[in-house]
């Protein structure tokens, strides 16, 4: 029995040899022409090996400020060595007769822009087949393969220019829409008045820096941010915690929702009540679109990734990224320069940002000569491989506590430190006085009152511990006997009142 035999099917790669001619020879009749087709084509949009060369030569006359015509191009190609390798001056002159205007040029552009892009569709997708085989981690390939369709995507995406006007029509319609109703177009408020009227709410397409020394409480702040978007005003929301679980994130959430600190929670000492206030504040994530990934050496591409899946499925509104610091490049080049992988990072994040429309809070460290100098005012310039992150945010925070002493005091009612906006592309700079309260893991605004309370424990505080150096200084000169004041108790109160509750 006579075996079968398999058909080998040879395909060709999509290609229009004619339509190349054609857009060739009109950049060599129109030399008005010849500026703005040229920049809108690139050697690679050909598939003949010779038009490469043609189109080569031309771009190079092109960038000397030389006209592009015949006679230039012929001499580039003489100049080069080159006339030889396309058929000499005959096919040259093929070219320039081969379309009588150049009337038409866009139609050829069209088709040769065309099948290019389907080339390289064709390239991109054997090359993440040969991945597949061979690659070990999964998501990382997945993720991989997606950021190279998305830049096929990007690369023959090409914006053309328009007149200024059309977008000062757009502006004047936004201002129309907001006299009407100065809500319409607000951002997603961070659940912080003074800081919300500053920024008019986090905007899509926003890359929103928050920055301090470590212990400040940025994941604190910033998770606030997310708790008040998700449960009060119902985003979606994707969190990406590099240095904390999932569960550890959730717990500290929970016990900062339900104003229960986390030491009762932990040490077992829940009354009735703070459980009543956990189970309320667990009903609310229950309903909330709070998403977290734990992964710890994520990239950029990886989380572009993940973020286009959750908005097809649930929709998306806010990123928040804990922190650049610790994340990895996709660019396997920048990795050998820490500044130049931390530049990467921080250009890719603000991609990310507008291409999903929404915006992105990501967590920054400072300098460690910053972290040294407890009580200087953090800056812009104070930012780890700040060049890029500085450049790249649209609005940086830093977390400054003005206390010279340093560290929070656990048993302080709670800490006066100022959310310093450093940046502000759109409005304007300031600082924002807050209360940190450890306890629940929980900043707020600060008002009179709670600022009162907090002045007068520093000050007692401070009075105490004078003393008590003073006592000790005079032990050490032999006047133990040395009559001295009673410790003054504090001003009675009630109780700490923060955000209209008594703790």
């Amino acid at each position: 029995m006579a075996e079968k035999t398999k058909k080998t099917v040879v395909r060709t790669l999509p290609h229009n040899v004619e339509a190349e001619q054609c857009l060739l020879g009109c950049v060599l009749v129109d030399g008005e022409l010849s500026m703005e087709i040229l920049a809108g084509l690139d050697e690679d949009d050909f598939y003949s090996p010779t038009h490469r060369v043609v189109c080569q030569a031309m771009k190079q006359v092109s960038r000397t400020g030389t006209p592009v015509d015949f006679v230039t191009v012929a001499d580039e190609l003489n100049r080069t060595g080159q006339m030889t390798a396309i058929g000499g001056i005959g096919y040259l002159t093929t070219l320039n007769s081969s379309v009588p205007s150049s009337a038409n040029w866009k139609y050829y552009f069209d088709i040769v822009k065309k099948h290019a892009i389907m080339r390289g569709l064709i390239s991109t997708c054997s090359a993440i087949t040969e991945s597949a085989y061979t690659a070990e981690d999964a998501q990382r390939t997945l993720a991989e393969a997606e950021s190279r369709i998305y830049n096929l995507n990007t690369q023959s995406s090409t914006g053309d220019l328009k007149p200024i006007f059309d977008s000062v029509s757009e502006v004047f319609g936004k201002f129309e829409t907001i006299s009407k109703n100065p809500d319409a177009l607000a951002g997603i408020p961070s659940g912080f008045k003074r800081l919300d009227k500053m920024t008019n709410g986090f905007h899509g397409g926003e890359l929103i820096v928050i920055a301090g020394r470590p212990g400040m409480g940025k994941t604190s702040l910033a998770m606030n941010m997310v708790e008040h978007a998700a449960l009060s005003k119902k985003y979606s929301c994707a969190v990406f915690s590099l240095e904390m679980s999932a569960e550890s994130l959730a717990q500290r959430s929970v016990c900062s929702v339900a104003g229960v600190p986390m030491s009762a929670a932990l040490g077992g000492r829940l009354t009735p009540q703070q459980w009543q206030s956990l189970w309320n504040a667990g009903e609310g994530f229950s309903r909330a679109k709070i998403f977290v990934d734990d992964t710890s050496n994520i990239t950029v591409a990886q989380m572009l990734s993940k973020c286009r899946r959750l908005k097809s499925k649930h929709g998306l509104d806010m990123v928040l990224v804990d922190y650049i610091q610790l994340m990895q490049s996709d660019d396997h080049a920048a990795k050998e320069n820490r500044q130049q992988e931390v530049a990467s990072i921080s250009r890719g994040l603000k991609l990310m940002a507008r291409e999903l429309n929404v915006p992105v809070l990501a967590l920054s460290q400072l300098r460690r000569e910053q972290a040294a100098n407890r009580g200087k005012k953090p800056q812009l310039s104070d930012l780890r491989e700040s060049g890029a992150i500085e450049q790249d945010a649209d609005i940086v925070l830093m977390i400054y506590k003005p206390d010279e002493e340093g560290e929070a005091e656990t048993d302080a009612p709670s800490t006066r430190v100022e959310l310093v906006v450093a940046k502000h592309r759109n409005g304007p700079l300031g600082d924002i006085p807050m209360d940190w309260v450890g306890e629940i893991v929980r900043f707020r605004e600060a008002d009179p009152y709670s600022l009162a309370i907090t002045k007068q424990f520093n000050e007692n505080k401070r009075a105490k511990k004078e003393k008590e150096e003073a006592k000790a200084a005079a032990e050490r000169n032999g006047l133990e006997g040395a009559d001295f004041p009673p410790d003054e108790p504090p001003p009675e109160t009630e109780g700490t009142v923060i955000d209209g509750e008594i703790l």
